[in-house]
């Protein structure tokens, strides 16, 4: 099934992104829902803002909008957000939005908006939040303050606006294109699927000869989000970092045959058998242990992923240190110059790798836009650059692979061989 993308003259802007958020916003948080006219300057303002540079370097930064006295006046990080007040009101524009970024850094801060007595916007002052918010958005233990069920607006890019209700993304308008995804890749069918049989053999590898000791079981849902939140924070370092990268998992099946020196994929960096690269299992597999020796003590019937984040534990919080400094491991082999390929165990295989299949017979490639593949769009091959290129090609002759591309501008694709065709999706969920 096929679906066009709006858009005008080929291209989006900040009036077709308001058009979209009307439609895409909650019908039950309506309340929270801008005025029309408000809706449009927000996006006008904050998309023209997104385009300066200061002292050459990028405007990036996030809005709230809404009534600051909503926060609590003397809460702060890392576990609430501090409201910080200016002593007169500032215009709402671009060029104030330039200036403050500076302060109010993207990964700390947010500019406060609101509309003055007379329905006109202002900037009010900062909301400081600290960077624990960006832990939970990509994956990790621990939560960072809760949002006010405001509208928000990050950038972090020119023309790049996303578009958020608290902390769940509406829109997204990037590269001339809006897209509305309320949806994460990583709830998708299609995904779990692709890694269920690694989560069956983590349980049954950690519980299957254990006899000696009393043990509750650990939900498998537990591996599921242990796994996808190390990827998740693995691409945004990627993306945080602006290098773009590669990361491609494949089936443990076809390692044997990546790793020939004939075949598809010419290797840098091959990396040899040795524990190092089996160090994500074995940290998980403690994990899944402790977690359910915890859940014994507390006599707790089972242990999943609710308990991980909640349980007060001294070697749950080292190896969660572990996990998340693996996952910044990851993101350095990335950097360099080529794919990085693992498995579905997340078994490092090699890095700085060059993808060479051929697919003389590709010649475009789908754009799912829904969460299953079911509505998409088809798209020539050399509508993207050679780093996606190569992808395609590759996914096409490798069915069982799953790839994940990350652009200097900040987008993801996951992109895999889905019901007979090449298909790729824009994660843009966090």
């Amino acid at each position: 099934m096929t679906q066009p993308l709006q858009s005008y003259l080929g291209y989006s802007y900040p009036s077709q992104l308001a058009e979209l958020v009307k439609k895409a916003w909650p019908k039950d948080r309506l309340a929270q829902l801008p005025q029309e006219h408000h809706l449009r300057q927000l996006f006008d303002i904050a998309y023209h803002a997104s385009l300066l540079r200061d002292e050459d370097r990028p405007v990036t930064f996030r809005l709230i909008f809404g009534d600051p006295g909503l926060l609590p006046p003397e809460d702060g990080p890392p576990s609430g957000l501090m409201p910080l007040y200016l002593d007169r009101m500032r215009p709402f524009n671009e060029q104030e939005i330039r200036r403050l970024s500076m302060a109010a850094l993207f990964f700390r801060s947010m500019i406060g908006v609101s509309p003055s007595l007379h329905q006109e916007l202002q900037i009010w002052g900062m909301v400081v939040s600290g960077t624990r918010w960006l832990s939970s958005l990509a994956g990790g233990r621990y939560r960072g303050p809760t949002e006010p069920e405001s509208l928000v607006i990050h950038s972090l890019g020119p023309g790049r606006l996303t578009i958020h209700l608290g902390r769940s993304r509406i829109a997204t308008l990037t590269g001339g294109r809006i897209e509305s995804q309320a949806f994460d890749l990583f709830e998708s069918r299609w995904l779990q699927k692709v890694f269920s049989e690694v989560r069956r053999s983590f349980l049954n590898e950690a519980f299957g000869q254990r006899s000696d000791a009393k043990y509750v079981p650990v939900d498998v849902d537990f591996v599921r989000m242990m796994s996808y939140n190390i990827l998740l924070r693995t691409l945004s370092v990627v993306r945080n970092g602006r290098h773009g990268g590669t990361l491609v998992i494949v089936d443990p099946d076809d390692e044997a045959v990546i790793r020939d020196p004939d075949e598809a994929v010419r290797f840098k960096y091959l990396i040899a058998n040795c524990p190092a690269r089996r160090r994500y299992g074995q940290m998980l597999m403690r994990a899944i242990v402790r977690l359910s020796q915890l859940a014994v003590e507390q006599g707790k019937p089972s242990a999943g992923w609710t308990e991980y984040q909640a349980l007060t534990d001294a070697n749950l919080s080292d190896l969660d240190e572990a996990l998340f400094d693996f996952a910044h491991f990851l993101a350095d082999l990335m950097a360099v110059d080529g794919a990085l390929v693992v498995t579905r165990a997340l078994e490092l295989v090699g890095f700085g790798a060059e993808l060479r299949f051929d697919a003389i017979d590709l010649k475009g490639v789908r754009h799912a836009l829904d969460l299953e593949g079911d509505i998409w769009v088809n798209e020539p091959l050399d509508n993207v650059g050679t780093r996606h290129r190569a992808v395609y090609r590759f996914c096409h002759g490798y069915p069982r692979c799953l790839a994940m591309v990350v652009s200097q501008d900040g987008s993801v694709q996951f992109v895999r061989k889905h019901n007979g065709a090449v298909t790729y999706w824009n994660q843009l969920s966090w």
